[in-house]
């Protein structure tokens, strides 16, 4: 009696293993992915607002503050950021504010994909 217990939950398990030796784990996505933003989003409006000149606090009524803020150098603001669907990359860019001694702006510089898109 247990030694057909035994063989038949044996069975069961070979029948198991053989029913997932075609699938590939790598290429298998649940039927939804949730999309994943991650960072500071800027619109189009908030960009043009951003002027050579403007103080910190001007940056930070538009932009808000930065997530790497005084993180390593107390002169430079970066607003980065990526937006995942479906498990892969679909937009990511940089806006970097560099000031001067007086925490004026002294450069504005983007990077990566076109920031906006209509």
């Amino acid at each position: 009696m247990i030694r057909g217990i035994k063989n038949l939950i044996a069975l069961c398990l070979m029948a198991l293993l053989c029913s997932c030796a075609g699938v590939s784990f790598s290429d298998w996505h649940f039927p939804y992915m949730m999309e994943v933003q991650q960072g500071t989003y800027i619109t189009e409006e908030q960009f043009k607002q951003l002027k050579v000149g403007m103080s910190k606090d001007q940056v930070v009524f538009v932009l808000g503050y930065p997530l790497s803020h005084y993180l390593f150098n107390k002169t430079r603001w970066d607003f980065p950021y990526q937006n995942y669907t479906n498990n892969s990359l679909k937009k990511s860019y940089s806006i970097s504010i560099l000031f001067d001694n007086n925490a004026n702006v002294s450069q504005l510089s983007k990077t990566g994909d076109p920031l906006f898109e209509n």
